[in-house]
């Protein structure tokens, strides 16, 4: 019984629970998350297949046990959320590059090169993945992403350098640098929705049918805070 419930526990792991939390995680949270679920589905799998296992089973099956049929569809949910975890896996990996240029990019306005090609392969993903292309995975991962490009914007241009620009009296540079962040940030929004367009149009039974605001949020919560500034 107490195998029952850490396997259940496994079971409900959730990607979007550190969102859930209050947390701001980044999307090779994602993958991280998505690899260690499917190390775990991939280990009780291996367990349940053991001749250990298969013995205990015969015997309860034998002895009619009620308890024989739970743990039958319990192993049915393990075999089923196995093979999600681990194609989510396969396919997350070809984003793990974008992911890591954009979390170690040291020049920010450069991430503007990143948002087509990054977008390209979630496209592809959507197309081609029999599991990560619901609304729920691509609210997750692009409010990941999101939170990357305000983490690499903060480090940019944060409120203790443009204060120190307006002290020294270069306020035209603290300027510049908050229309550079504004015109970032901007592009990945605008790229959104040039990809949103062709998945719908390429993939009229599944389309991308999810509210700016579920995506974005906090990415234009941190955009008006830096109007604010330049109104300031």
């Amino acid at each position: 019984i107490t195998w029952t419930k850490q396997i259940k526990a496994v079971l409900k792991q959730d990607p979007e629970q550190a969102l859930k939390d209050g947390q701001d995680p980044t999307p090779d949270v994602e993958l991280t998350f998505w690899r260690h679920k499917a190390n775990n589905l991939n280990a009780i799998f291996d367990q349940l297949q053991s001749p250990r296992i298969r013995r205990v089973l015969r015997a309860l099956d034998l002895a009619k046990s009620t308890y024989c049929t739970t743990f039958s569809r319990l192993c049915k949910e393990v075999y089923t959320a196995r093979l999600e975890a681990n194609d989510n896996v396969k396919f997350l990996r070809t984003l793990e590059d974008w992911f890591d240029k954009l979390s170690s990019a040291e020049d920010f306005p450069a991430c503007e090169d990143l948002f087509k090609p990054m977008l390209h392969v979630v496209l592809l993903i959507w197309k081609n993945s029999r599991h990560y292309n619901t609304p729920a995975r691509l609210v997750v991962l692009m409010r990941e992403v999101c939170n990357s490009i305000i983490e690499q914007a903060c480090n940019y241009v944060s409120g203790e350098t443009i204060f120190q620009k307006i002290d020294a009296e270069e306020t035209h540079l603290a300027v510049v640098e908050i229309k550079t962040l504004l015109r970032v940030c901007g592009s990945f929004k605008a790229t959104y929705k040039e990809y949103k367009r062709t998945a719908d149009a390429e993939c009229p039974a599944n389309q991308w049918r999810i509210q700016n605001n579920a995506l974005f949020s906090r990415l234009d919560a941190f955009l008006e805070r830096c109007h604010d500034v330049l109104d300031f």
